[in-house]
């Protein structure tokens, strides 16, 4: 089942995938934005730290949230 969420209309739903994924004996979440979060020791870890991510979300200032944008580079660039 596709919940509706903020900002959406009710016939646009995209479909969502599952959050959750073991990978070689870790589990990971990924993101609204396609980030991939991990390595967790069970998917009770993971659950819990999407919790965590949320808030850290909610809470974190526009120069924070600059960095999970999709597509940014932060290394440094050599000449």
């Amino acid at each position: 089942m596709n919940a509706v969420r903020a900002g959406e209309a009710e016939t646009s739903t995209p479909i969502r995938s599952e959050r959750f994924f073991k990978l070689h004996d870790f589990w990971f979440f990924t993101t609204r934005e396609g980030t991939s979060v991990g390595p967790f020791d069970s998917k009770h870890c993971a659950e819990s730290a999407v919790a965590d991510y949320i808030e850290f979300i909610h809470k974190a200032g526009p120069e924070a949230l600059e960095f999970f944008k999709p597509g940014i580079s932060y290394a440094s660039q050599s000449a």
